[in-house]
C-alpha cells in the first residue's frame, strides 16, 4: 500500500481520454443511450473484451463538448490511496479542481476516505457547468474499500457530475436501486454487437478488402457481431486470394483468436474457473443441474452466476437466467484446448450429458452427445427411439446428419434405422440408386422375417412413397391402400401419410368442395397422430384449392394457421413452415406487394434448404416473376437457372426437369425470345398442337405427368402463338383450354386463359371481342384482389385496361390496375401514353436501333451478340439501355413500344 505523505509519480497517460483511429462506424444509436445517461447517475458499458466499449465512450466524450475527468485503471490501483490519487488528479486535469482533496490524501494521517470526498464533492457543486467522470476498465478493480467509497460517492452525486464505468463485468455497487430510481442507463452486450449492417460498413475501412454481402453475412455470424473478433477476421484476410476458404474455416481455431482470447480471457482466470470453462465448453445449452452432471461437482449455479456477472464470453438464453451458452469463438478456443490438454476425458463429459439429457427428455441433445461420445449403441437406440417424431416435425436434415455420423454396417443392421433412412432420403431427393440400395437390404430382412410384423405394411407404404415420387400415381394409390390394410392402427405416422397420398391423387376427380372436406380430415388425422409434417402439407394443399377458386383471401387465412401450426416448441419455425411461407409470398406477389413477397419467399428458400435442396425447387420460380416484376431481369434469370441446376440434380422423377423447362419458357418469351421458346415447344413435341380435352389420367391410363403439366404447356404456348404474331393458333389452343378450365371448375385457369384470350383478339385486331373476354376475367379476379396476373403482361394489357374503363367495365378496379401500372387515373395514362408516343427522354442511338431490330426478328442474346460481333455483355448493356430509354423492363415490351414509335 502506498504510503501516507508521499507524493506518488502519477502517470499523466492514465488521465488522458485514449487515442483512437477515426470512427470507423458511426453508432448513432449507442450515442443516443449515452446522451441519455447525461440526465442520470450512472452509465454502465459492461460487456467481455473486444468490444468497443472504450473506443465507444471515449470517441463520444471527446465529441461531447463537457469537460471530461478520464481515468484508466490497472489492477495496482487497488491501493486506494493511489485510486484516489488519481481520481482527485483526473478532476484536475479537467476542470483545476481537485488540489485541496489530493493535498489532503498526500497528509501523513489523511482524513477518511469519505471526508476527502465530500470536499471533492462541494468543489464540483461550485463549478458552472457539467462534468464527465469516466472510470475505464473498472473490472480491475477488486477492493471492497473502493467500492464501498464509489457507492457512497453515487449516492451523494452531484446534480452537474455524471458517472461512466467501464467494465468487463458489473462492479459491486447498488446497480438495482439506481435502475428501481430510473438513475441508470446500461451499454452492454447486445447492444455493443454489430449489426450486420455496422459490419459490413466496418470491412469497408480494409482499403485492400473487397467482401460481398454474402461473406460478411458470414463473418457476422460467426463473430456474433464481436468487434474484435471481425476486427482479427479483417487483418487475417488482408492480402488472401481465398477469402471463401478461409471464411469457411474461420473459428475460434483462427490463431490471432487463440492468442487474443487466451491472452485477455482465458489465461486470467482462477484454475477453478478455467477447469469449469474446459469440462461444459462441449454444451451447446447449459443449466447449473446439467453442469453438475457433466463436472461431477454441485457448485455450478454459483459458476455460472460468477461466469454472467463477469461478462465472460456467457450469454442468458433466458429471462430467469437459468440457460446459458458460451460465444462461438470461445466455445471454439476451449474446444481446441481441451483436446490439447485432455483428450481422453472428452468421450467420458459426452457420455454424461447424454445420459442427462436424456432422463429430461431431451432426445435430440441426447443423440448429438452420444454420437461425439462415439457410443455408437447407445445412439442408435436413441435415434430409433425418436425416428417418426423428427419427421412429423419436418427435421428432415436433422435425421440425415444423424444417420450419416453412425456407422453404415450399424444401420443396416437394423431394419427400423434402415427403413427410416431409406424413407429420409427419398424426401431429401437423394439419388435412387442409394434410396434402392437401402430397399434391397430391407427386403432381405423382411425375407429373414427380422423387420418385425409390421415389415409387410412398411414396405408397402416405402414403395407407395417412392411411386408418388416417380409420379407413377396409379402404383401409389395402390400400394397405399394395400399398407393402409397392412399396417396396424398404432402406426399413426405412415397411416397419415397414405391417407394423404390417397387425397392428393383423388384430389383431380373431385368437386373442390369434396376436395376440401377431404384435406380437411386428412389434417385432423394427421394432428391426432401429432404428424405436423402432413397436417401442415394437408392446409396448404387446401390453401392451394382456395387459390384456385380464386378465394386468395380465405386462402391466405388457411396458410396462416398452418404456418402457425408449423411452429416448434421453442416458437422457432419448422422446415415444414417454408410450404405455408411459400404459399403466402404468391399471394403477397399477386397482390403486388413485391417487398413482402420477397421476404416470405426468402425465408421460405432458407427453410426448404433445412429440408433438402431439392424441397426449395419450387419456391424459385414465384421468385423469378418477382424479380421480373421488380425489372431485375438478371435476379429472375439467375432464380430460373438454380431452379434447372436443381432439377436436373435429382434423379428421383422426371417431373421437376419439365417444370424447370416449362418456367423457363415462360420467362424466355416474357423477355421476347421467341426462339429459344420455340426451341422448348419441339422438344416436348407440342407442335403440331394436339388440343386438350377434359379427361383424367387415373380413369383413361395416361401419362400422369403430361396429364399433370400439359395445360399449362399449353398457356406457355399461347403466349408463344400471340408473341409470334399467330393470334388464330393461339385462339384455337385458349378455347381448348377456356373448356377444360370450365370443366375442372378452375377459376385461376379461367381468369388467366381470358387474359392471354384478350390479348390475342388484341392482336387478331378484334378489340370488342378482347374486352369481352377481358371484362370475364375482371368479374372474377376482382374478389380475389388480382393484380400482378394483369401487370405482368405490360403495354399491351394498359391499352385494353384503357379501353375497359373507357367502357365502364369494373370501374373501381381497372382504376386500381392503372393506377398501379404507372401512377395516374385512365384517363391520365391515356393521355401520358399517347405523349410518350411522340417523344423521348433519350433518343435511341443507331447502334441501339440495329439491336432493337434483331430483338423484334426473336434473335437471342447470343445471337444477336454474334451477328453483331460483339460480346454477349454487351449486348445486354444495349437492352439495358433501350429498356431505360423506352421505360419498359422487358424485351417483348421493348419491341411493342419500338413499334408504337415507329422505330422498327
Amino acid at each position: 500500500m502506498t504510503k501516507p505523505g508521499i507524493r506518488t509519480p502519477l502517470l499523466n497517460t492514465k488521465l488522458s481520454i485514449p487515442l483512437a483511429r477515426p470512427a470507423l462506424v458511426i453508432r448513432l444509436r449507442l450515442l443516443k443511450l449515452l446522451d441519455s445517461g447525461l440526465q442520470r447517475k450512472l452509465t454502465l458499458v459492461s460487456a467481455p473484451a473486444g468490444f468497443g466499449k472504450t473506443t465507444l465512450v471515449a470517441g463520444w466524450a471527446r465529441s461531447s463538448g463537457i469537460p471530461v475527468a478520464w481515468l484508466s485503471l490497472d489492477e495496482k490501483d487497488n491501493d486506494p490511496v493511489l485510486f484516489f490519487s488519481y481520481l482527485f488528479s483526473a478532476l484536475n486535469a479537467a476542470t483545476g479542481l481537485g488540489e485541496l482533496a489530493l493535498n489532503e490524501l498526500q497528509s501523513p494521517q489523511h482524513p477518511p476516505f469519505s471526508s476527502l470526498l465530500a470536499t471533492w464533492i462541494n468543489e464540483i457543486t461550485r463549478l458552472p457547468r457539467q462534468l464527465l467522470l469516466t472510470l475505464d476498465d473498472y473490472h480491475l478493480i477488486e477492493n471492497q474499500a473502493i467500492h464501498d467509497e464509489l457507492a457512497y460517492l453515487l449516492a451523494n452525486l452531484p446534480s452537474n457530475l455524471h458517472l461512466i464505468l467501464i467494465a468487463r463485468a458489473d462492479p459491486p455497487v447498488p446497480l438495482a436501486r439506481l435502475r428501481g430510481l430510473g438513475q441508470l442507463v446500461e451499454i452492454r452486450e447486445a447492444q455493443l454487437r454489430f449489426l450486420e449492417s455496422e459490419a459490413g460498413e466496418f470491412f469497408q475501412s480494409f482499403a485492400d478488402l473487397a467482401l460481398d454481402q454474402k461473406e460478411v453475412l458470414a463473418l457476422h455470424q460467426r463473430t456474433e457481431g464481436w468487434i474484435a473478433g471481425l476486427h482479427l477476421a479483417g487483418l487475417a484476410l488482408q492480402g488472401r486470394r481465398d477469402i471463401a476458404d478461409f471464411i469457411e474455416s474461420f473459428t475460434g481455431g483462427h490463431h490471432f483468436i487463440i492468442d487474443y482470447l487466451t491472452e485477455e480471457v482465458f489465461n486470467r482466470q482462477p484454475d477453478e474457473v478455467k477447469v469449469f470453462l474446459l469440462q461444459t465448453c462441449i454444451l451447446e445449452r447449459m443449466c447449473a443441474p446439467l453442469c453438475d452432471a457433466v463436472t461431477g461437482n454441485h457448485n455450478s449455479q454459483a459458476m455460472l452466476h460468477l461466469l454472467d456477472r463477469a461478462n465472460l464470453f456467457i450469454l442468458p438464453l433466458d429471462g430467469e437466467r437459468e440457460w446459458y451458452r458460451y460465444h462461438r469463438l470461445f466455445s471454439d478456443l476451449l474446444h481446441k484446448r481441451l483436446q490439447q490438454t485432455s483428450p481422453e476425458a472428452v468421450p467420458a463429459l459426452h457420455r454424461r450429458a447424454s445420459a442427462w439429457h436424456e432422463q429430461h427428455g431431451l432426445i435430440s441433445a441426447a443423440i448429438e452427445h452420444a454420437l461425439s461420445a462415439c457410443d455408437f449403441e447407445r445412439a442408435a437406440l436413441l435415434v430409433e427411439s425418436s425416428l417418426e417424431a423428427t419427421l412429423m416435425r419436418s427435421e428432415l436434415t436433422t435425421l440425415l446428419k444423424w444417420m450419416e455420423r453412425l456407422p453404415d454396417e450399424l444401420v443396416r443392421s437394423r431394419p427400423t434405422l434402415c427403413f427410416f433412412h431409406a424413407w429420409a432420403m427419398m424426401m431429401s431427393g437423394s439419388p435412387l440408386a442409394a434410396v434402392e440400395q437401402r430397399i434391397q437390404i430391407l427386403a432381405g430382412a423382411q425375407e429373414a422375417q427380422e423387420g418385425g410384423e409390421m415389415m409387410p405394411g412398411r414396405m408397402a407404404a416405402l414403395d407407395a412413397y417412392l411411386s408418388l415420387f416417380r409420379a407413377d400415381v396409379f402404383r401409389a394409390v395402390e400400394l397405399s391402400r394395400q399398407a393402409l390394410q397392412q399396417l396396424p392402427e398404432k402406426d399413426r405416422f405412415l397411416r397419415s401419410i397414405m391417407t394423404w397420398i390417397l387425397s392428393q391423387a383423388s384430389l383431380a376427380e373431385m368437386d373442390p368442395r369434396a376436395g376440401s372436406q377431404m384435406l380437411k380430415e386428412v389434417f385432423q388425422m394427421a394432428q391426432d397422430a401429432g404428424n405436423l409434417l402432413i397436417a401442415v402439407t394437408a392446409l396448404c394443399n387446401r390453401a392451394k384449392l382456395q387459390m384456385r377458386q380464386g378465394r386468395l383471401h380465405r386462402a391466405r387465412e388457411i396458410l396462416q394457421q398452418a404456418l402457425q401450426a408449423a411452429t416448434g416448441p421453442q416458437g422457432q419455425r419448422l422446415p415444414i413452415a417454408s410450404e405455408a411461407l411459400f404459399g403466402l409470398g404468391e399471394l403477397e406477389r399477386e397482390w403486388n406487394n413485391l417487398e413482402k413477397a420477397g421476404e416470405y419467399l426468402a425465408e421460405s428458400i432458407e427453410l426448404y434448404r433445412q429440408w433438402s435442396e431439392m424441397a426449395s425447387f419450387d419456391a424459385y420460380f414465384p421468385l423469378a416473376r418477382l424479380r421480373l416484376a421488380q425489372g431485375d431481369v438478371d435476379g429472375a434469370r439467375q432464380a430460373i437457372e438454380t431452379a434447372c441446376r436443381i432439377a436436373q440434380s435429382s434423379d428421383s422423377t422426371d417431373l421437376d426437369d419439365v417444370i424447370a423447362d416449362l418456367q423457363q419458357a415462360y420467362f424466355l418469351i416474357m423477355l421476347g425470345d421467341a426462339a429459344g421458346a420455340m426451341h422448348w415447344a419441339n422438344k416436348r413435341g407440342l407442335v403440331p398442337v394436339v388440343l386438350l380435352k377434359k379427361q383424367s389420367a387415373i380413369e383413361e391410363g395416361l401419362d400422369y405427368i403430361s396429364d399433370r403439366v400439359r395445360k399449362y404447356e399449353h398457356l406457355v404456348l399461347a403466349r408463344l402463338f400471340i408473341l409470334q404474331e399467330r393470334a388464330v393458333e393461339a385462339l384455337d389452343l385458349l378455347d381448348a383450354l377456356l373448356g377444360l378450365a370450365r370443366g375442372l371448375k378452375r377459376i385461376d385457369l379461367i381468369i388467366e386463359t381470358q387474359i392471354l384470350r384478350a390479348l390475342a383478339f388484341q392482336r387478331a385486331g378484334q378489340n370488342a371481342r378482347a374486352i369481352e373476354a377481358l371484362s370475364e376475367a375482371l368479374s372474377l379476379a376482382e374478389p380475389g384482389g388480382y393484380m400482378r396476373i394483369f401487370l405482368d403482361e405490360g403495354n399491351a394489357m394498359i391499352r385494353l385496361l384503357q379501353k375497359a374503363a373507357s367502357q365502364g367495365i369494373a370501374p373501381a378496379y381497372v382504376s386500381k390496375l392503372l393506377a398501379i401500372s404507372g401512377g395516374l387515373e385512365p384517363g391520365e395514362q391515356a393521355a401520358a401514353l399517347s405523349h410518350r408516343t411522340r417523344t423521348l427522354p433519350e433518343p435511341i442511338s443507331e447502334r441501339e436501333l440495329e439491336v432493337l431490330r434483331l430483338l423484334a426478328s426473336g434473335m437471342s442474346n447470343p445471337e444477336i451478340a454474334s451477328e453483331l460481333v460483339v460480346a454477349v455483355s454487351t449486348v445486354r448493356t444495349h437492352c439495358k439501355s433501350i429498356y431505360g430509354k423506352l421505360g419498359v423492363h422487358r424485351r417483348w415490351d421493348a419491341v411493342q413500344r419500338a413499334r408504337e414509335l415507329n422505330l422498327i
